[in-house]
Order: structure tokens, then C-alpha cells, then sequence
């Protein structure tokens, strides 16, 4: 799993975190979803701890399972949080998520 961190300066002017989901070539299945999602949930719970109000997933378009199991995951286990998709302008084909952090 790419360990890339990038940040961007949002409409707001501060900067919001990029989470790279990707996998390395040879890497797939149940396991790599679940590592997948347990750093999505590492992620998320730093970003609302540091009191930020956005973070993006770059997850792919690919098959869209981890985008749903990402997006299943907020929506069961972070009521605070709300999820959408991230601008096709500036993503484009890789697929990301923007999660929104409710205070």
C-alpha cells in the first residue's frame, strides 16, 4: 500500500490531507481491504483528534468495492462525518473521496 500524504489548499484556504489507498501491484483480496480500511479509520481518527475538517481518500475507480466498504465504514462508525466525491477536475480517473468532518 502506497504510504503517500499529500496536502492541498482547499477552498478555505488550510490544508487537507490526501491519503493515497492505492495497492502495490500483487496485493488484493479480503486481507488488503481490511488494511485498507483499518487505515482509512487510523487516518480519520488523527484528522479529527488534530481538529481538521477535511480529509481525502484517493481510493481508484477501479471495481468501486473499497470506495463502498470506505464509505460503509463512515457512514456505521463516524456520525460526525459525512462523505462525497471528490472533484473530477482535480482527481479525475483515480477516484477519491472527500470526507467532511462535522464539529
Amino acid at each position: 500500500m502506497k504510504g503517500s500524504r499529500s496536502s492541498r489548499p482547499p477552498s478555505g484556504g488550510s490544508k487537507v490531507r490526501e491519503i493515497d489507498l492505492h495497492l502495490r501491484p500483487g496485493q488484493a483480496g479480503v486481507e488488503a481491504l481490511e488494511r485498507q480500511l483499518a487505515r482509512v479509520r487510523g487516518e480519520l481518527n488523527s484528522t479529527i483528534k488534530a481538529g481538521s475538517r477535511e480529509i481525502v481518500f484517493i481510493h481508484g475507480s477501479g471495481s468501486g468495492k473499497l470506495r463502498e466498504a470506505l464509505r460503509a465504514a463512515i457512514a456505521a462508525e463516524y456520525p460526525s462525518c459525512t462523505c462525497h466525491d471528490a472533484p473530477f477536475a482535480r482527481y479525475g480517473y483515480n477516484g477519491a473521496t472527500i470526507v467532511t468532518i462535522r464539529k
